[in-house]
């Protein structure tokens, strides 16, 4: 499984249906994993495996956390979503790339 996951860090995913990728766990964003930017805001979300396609595909978005956001939680938690407006769901797979 550790080598699973040492594999994982080279790939990136590119959003298309969202059911391939997980929104803390995959790189997506960036060169890194939500829960490497954000980890205090991973640290208290209550469901930290979901896909993109099960936080986006209702809103508002299909996220809770264990506290309410304050503070510099709350400031990034406003920045993740200004990064989701560019995330449009489609018809197509997730595409998985070296990266």
């Amino acid at each position: 499984m550790n080598v699973k996951y040492s594999f994982m860090d080279f790939l990136s995913f590119e959003v298309k249906d969202g059911t391939e990728t997980r929104f803390w766990e995959d790189k997506w964003l960036g060169n890194k994993p939500l829960k490497d930017i954000f980890p205090a805001l991973f640290n208290i979300v209550r469901r930290k495996q979901d896909s993109m396609a099960q936080i986006l595909n209702s809103p508002p978005l299909n996220i809770s956390f264990h506290r309410n956001l304050v503070g510099a939680n709350l400031s990034n938690w406003h920045r993740i979503i200004a990064s989701l407006q560019h995330v449009n769901l489609m018809e197509e797979r997730d595409v998985l790339f070296g990266g």
